[in-house]
């Protein structure tokens, strides 16, 4: 069966094209291969589960003739799909624990809130799927995609490795479907064979189709990319009805700076259990964020080197420092880091150990500042940086680093800037409004509650379930998992201190030495607490709070 490669958006299938002739693949269980297996597809006798259809980019077929032949095809089955009343299988061939989860789904989309038997996750996603999204739960179909694509090289290379990891899953399971979107969940390749391709057709389970938690509801890739975890949707768990036939599991690759969507691959049966767990799905796709993450420390190496000669130029009572498209702090000089506080020297090459300002308001002018230099060559901009050193205004100019695939970081210094440069403020719409309070779900008794980061004490792992102290007593994260846990709460000043705990940095009010080099604190001065300190978190603990 081929597949399907969509190219809709801003030549997609165009840069691919660069990439299938110089990129190697290595995925697990299967060897790597070069450029001209790609171009010609996994076409060995083995891999009878899909073909990957580059051909176009090997002059055998035209791009718009390829893209004629999609779209007549994708008009064809729309047809066919407007006589599809249902496609999920009758109720009596649900296992008993589905329905649960299928009454459980009724009493939800008619108003009722008050549901058992449904883990966080999954009400977490129906909620914003009725409340939100206003998804329609007898949805048969996905929508077409729309919308234009801005990927980076980079990002392309990262679509064409998780296409030779969807590959592999499908020759070692064959009753399975495997799909690769971009990070707006538009599915841009897909593999599988037999039936199982044939009920995805039904539900345009298939590329130039939008699957995003807010075009098809609850579903295993439009969902890892909401929540930032892996996702696994099983039957009734899928917000649309005509989705209930399938199992679905879905985890997402996100940008090691920005922390934006880049990709997801999903895996889906149809009348059957996914024959993996996440965390399996999660280690097949390891490899693809060790590349991003090696990306983005010789990214920091080259921003470093350009601060190392820009300080070299610099007053030494002016404030300079380097910053990556994400907002944090790469490198700063000896008058920032007097002025900010605790800032360790740079330069910071892991995107982990990088600093980060608590407010939004550095990453959105860093986010501006890198498109409008990426659309602009010599573009050059200021920004109010008032925020970070006391409130008063301090305007910096802003100076973009380029490499050949994009922006990898900018130079902030307090010195005069040009006369014609551009204010970038930190507003995150056209109405100037500011970013909306981050809220951290939490359950308690059914209910969902929305906390403010603030509210937060600490968060503590309980096998896979974790627990957030706060003020009003502990409740139970939405979000399963210490380490998503730290991944969400990170950019909000929260510091992961021992493979248990993730603590909020502004609410320690006591650190303690209890002997051998271990630490431990606590948040509160009214009652007796000792949250422990690893070894190996202990110095980095110390630097956070200029210890």
């Amino acid at each position: 069966m081929l597949v399907l490669v969509s190219s809709t958006w801003t030549g997609c299938a165009r840069v691919i094209s660069v990439l299938v002739s110089a990129v190697r693949v290595s995925t697990p269980h299967i060897h790597p291969v070069d450029g001209a297996a790609l171009v010609n597809g996994y076409a060995s006798s083995r891999h009878t589960a899909g073909v990957f259809a580059l051909r176009l980019v090997a002059g055998s077929m035209d791009l718009d003739m390829w893209e004629d032949r999609m779209v007549g095809q994708q008009l064809q089955n729309s047809q066919k799909f407007a006589q599809i009343t249902r496609s999920a299988p009758h109720a009596g061939r649900l296992s008993e624990d589905r329905r649960r989860t299928k009454a459980a789904w009724e009493h939800f989309v008619s108003g009722d809130n008050d549901v058992q038997g449904v883990s966080s996750s999954v009400l977490l996603s129906w909620y914003r799927c009725r409340d939100l999204h206003k998804v329609d739960p007898r949805l048969v179909s996905a929508p077409r995609a729309a919308g234009q694509g801005c990927s980076t090289f980079l990002h392309n290379s990262v679509f064409v490795q998780l296409g030779g990891i969807a590959a592999a899953l499908v020759e070692r399971s064959r009753d399975c479907l495997t799909t690769v979107t971009d990070g707006d969940g538009r599915i841009l390749a897909s593999w599988g064979s037999g039936e199982t391709m044939r009920k995805a057709t039904d539900n345009n389970l298939a590329p130039l189709f939008a699957w995003s938690e807010s075009a098809v509801g609850t579903n295993g890739m439009g969902t890892a990319i909401s929540q930032r975890r892996p996702m696994s949707v099983r039957g009734p768990e899928h917000w649309c009805e005509a989705l209930h036939g399938w199992d679905c599991m879905g985890v997402a690759i996100y940008d090691s700076v920005t922390q934006d969507p880049v990709a997801a691959l999903n895996i889906s049966t149809w009348e059957h259990e996914v024959p993996m767990r996440p965390k399996a799905l999660t280690r097949e796709t390891e490899i693809v964020r060790q590349g991003l993450r090696e990306r983005a420390r010789q990214d920091a190496a080259e921003v470093g080197n350009a601060f190392v000669a820009a300080e070299a130029d610099r007053n030494v009572r002016s404030i300079l420092m380097a910053i990556d498209i994400g907002g944090s702090i790469i490198a700063a000089n000896d008058r920032a880091r007097d002025l900010l506080g605790g800032l360790p020297e740079g330069p910071l090459l892991d995107p982990a150990d990088r600093w980060q300002a608590e407010r939004s308001e550095l990453r959105e002018i860093a986010r501006r500042s890198a498109q409008r230099a990426w659309s602009e060559p010599r573009w050059a901009g200021v920004a109010d940086l008032g925020f970070l050193f006391g409130g008063h205004d301090q305007i910096f100019c802003i100076t973009p680093l380029a490499s050949p695939d994009g922006i990898i970081g900018l130079l902030l210094s307090d010195e005069r800037s040009h006369d014609d440069a551009e204010m970038i403020f930190p507003e995150t719409d056209a109405r100037g409004t500011l970013d909306l309070p981050r809220r951290i779900p939490a359950v308690r008794d059914g209910r969902i509650l929305l906390l403010a980061p603030e509210e937060i004490r600490y968060a503590e792992a309980a096998r896979h379930d974790v627990w957030l102290m706060t003020d009003q007593g502990r409740v139970r994260a939405a979000t399963q998992g210490i380490d998503n846990i730290e991944r969400e709460l990170a950019p909000l000043g929260f510091m992961r201190i021992h493979r248990s705990y993730v603590v909020n940095l502004a609410r320690i009010r006591e650190v303690r030495h209890s002997g051998k080099g271990m630490l431990t604190l606590s948040t509160t001065s009214q009652k007796d607490e000792a949250i422990a300190v690893s070894r190996r978190c202990a110095v980095k603990l110390r630097q956070r709070l200029g210890l």
